[in-house]
């Protein structure tokens, strides 16, 4: 028995055989050839171009009507990148310019982007390497073996079996979308990843970023996958397949308990309520969130729609998927591009030279006050969108007033043009402000004061406080949500917001880990944010808690100096005795 440390997503345990998949082309031998086949290698690599994408087109086509909408639209990024004129301009000029092979060629061109993308600071867009990678590994495929059926194939049944993979793309996943497998192992993946929200959707344990998976597990061997610590254990004793079992046992029974709970009101046993709403990417999510419980979304992240694409989204392209969310939910919380010009987004040109350090670079607001074509697109698109629901618009990044200024006079510019066309939107459309960088955090009564609402974002905000990289393994040990600056910064927002009787939302993973929803209760916050799958284990914790029980333990963990007794305090917190108050006879 040995066990192998991931990156748990979807939910639960699952106990069964590996079958795994050696799908990854991952070295191709760097092959010069001659100055008389070059013309023979730009045409084999095109015609792999060509099979590949008539093969997505074709599994796109073969999408079953119950699958995950998310597959169809991952297939169609894919399908966009086969077929983006950038990405055989390149491989064929490094052909004729340095005399590679096909292969050569792409791999080389593969290891350019992956440079890129390994430069982003922004996780959800460095994720994207992924995609990139899995494209190129099918034209590799495609290059490296015949049309023989060389290539490994899933098999017919999964019934039951741990799926064991370098990574899984889009195409892999029809075809094991009617197969009733257990779970799934990959080397790639983050929690972000297409595969991580294909989790979520078959609601399956999986665990992602492995490394080592298919090196280290055997086709047939007995594997243990736990989605909650990103454990894999292989060929498990009877003792731990005992524990294991009973730990699967409870947590269904804990599903079960969770499952009630989604039309009751999110209020503390002293009567305090609490909003609770959904963080999505796509309107697909729009089904996941309602079946949550959430009342709204706090957090629509719009970059998906700039993404992976050989042409900018127009207006209506942008219109019709907000409105698609907007008439589906009670309310909806758009947050404007939070891309960077290190990022592509015009026809997969960069905007600029790749930044040195994108984090603190040209991004979010600062790339669309310099991008104003771009800004005053989407803007458009949100109001008109305003017109089918109540919107907010969340405008990420912001340090000072000075960008705000701008950013609201370019929105009083685009509701004039907007009253001129007789277009119908809402004039009331509230303005809020991403509270991410330290100095926004600093200065949190300045931006109370000026805008509609607050949203704490606690991922970046983290980052840019500690100084770190959180998926830097050789940082990220500094990581800690529970560091008496962050704290102290969000302690401030949340006073800011009290004060000025301006409305503050907190939508990082902190919203979403239910250690944390007692001590966040206790400092003021009333609107959490969240992945729609985490909100009815925080709405449970909400309910058994009493806000007035919490202050006392809240003031210690601020208090406290050292990392440890912070821990030590919040563990105490979360399993002490809550007290049931009269208050609690009139919940629902």
């Amino acid at each position: 028995m040995f066990s192998l440390q991931g990156t748990g997503v979807g939910s639960g345990i699952a106990i069964g055989p590996a079958y795994v998949i050696q799908q990854s082309v991952t070295a191709a031998a760097m092959r010069r050839v001659e100055e008389d086949q070059i013309d023979q290698e730009i045409a084999r690599f095109e015609s792999a171009l060509k099979t590949t994408s008539e093969r997505l087109a074709k599994t796109r086509g073969d999408v079953p009507d119950n699958a995950p909408k998310e597959i169809a639209a991952f297939l169609d990024a894919h399908i966009m990148m086969v077929d983006d004129p950038t990405l055989r301009d390149a491989t064929v000029e490094i052909i004729q310019e340095h005399r590679f092979s096909a292969e050569s060629a792409l791999i080389m061109h593969r290891n350019q982007l992956a440079e890129i993308f390994e430069n982003m600071e922004d996780e959800y867009l460095r994720s994207k390497k992924d995609d990139v990678d899995q494209v190129i590994q099918q034209i590799l495929q495609q290059l490296v073996f015949s049309d023989d059926g060389e290539q490994d194939e899933l098999g017919d049944s999964l019934d039951g079996c741990i799926l064991v993979a370098h990574d899984l793309t889009p195409a892999d996943t029809v075809h094991f979308m009617g197969m009733n497998m257990g779970a799934f192992v990959t080397n790639l993946g983050s929690p972000i990843s297409h595969v991580a929200i294909l989790a979520g959707s078959l609601k399956i344990p999986a665990v992602v970023g492995l490394h080592g998976a298919v090196r280290h597990i055997a086709h047939g061997t007995t594997v243990a996958v736990d989605a909650r610590t990103g454990k894999v254990i292989v060929e498990p004793d009877e003792e731990t397949l005992k524990t294991l079992y009973a730990r699967r046992e409870e947590y269904e029974r804990h599903q079960s308990e969770l499952l009630a709970l989604k039309d009751l009101d999110a209020v503390t046993r002293d009567g305090e309520k609490v909003t609770l709403l959904a963080n999505i990417e796509l309107p697909e999510d729009i089904e996941h969130a309602l079946n949550s419980g959430a009342v709204g979304v706090g957090l629509y992240r719009t970059e998906y729609l700039f993404m992976n694409r050989v042409q900018l989204p127009t207006e209506d392209e942008q219109f019709e998927a907000y409105k698609e969310v907007v008439k589906s939910l009670e309310w909806v919380t758009i947050r404007t591009l939070d891309l960077g010009a290190d990022k592509q987004v015009d026809g997969g040109r960069k905007q600029g030279n790749v930044a040195i350090n994108p984090a603190l670079g040209l991004r979010a607001v600062r790339f669309c006050l310099r991008s104003v074509d771009i800004f005053r697109t989407q803007l458009r698109a949100i109001y008109r969108a305003s017109a089918f629901g109540e919107v907010q618009c969340l405008i990420p990044m912001l340090s000072n007033l000075d960008e705000l200024t701008q950013v609201t006079a370019l929105i009083d510019e685009v509701k004039r043009d907007l009253d001129s066309e007789n277009v119908v939107y809402d004039p009331t459309v509230k303005i809020g402000g991403m509270i991410e960088v330290p100095a926004a955090a600093i200065t949190a009564d300045q931006f109370a004061q000026a805008l509609d609402f607050l949203s704490v974002g606690t991922n970046d905000l983290i980052q840019y406080t500690l100084a770190i990289d959180r998926v830097d393994d050789d940082v990220n040990y500094l990581y800690d949500p529970l560091h008496s600056s962050i704290l102290r910064l969000i302690k401030n927002v949340l006073d800011a917001g009290r004060k000025y009787d301006t409305p503050v939302s907190l939508c990082g993973e902190m919203a979403s880990d239910s250690r944390y929803t007692r001590l966040l209760l206790g400092m003021g916050l009333r609107i959490f944010s969240m992945d729609p799958g985490a909100i009815p284990e925080v709405k449970q914790i909400i309910r058994q808690s009493n806000v007035f029980s919490t202050l006392d333990y809240v003031d210690k963990i601020m208090a406290c100096p050292d990392s440890t007794r912070r821990l030590d305090w919040l563990s105490h917190l979360n399993v002490a005795e809550i007290p049931v108050l009269k208050t609690a006879q009139v919940q629902s």
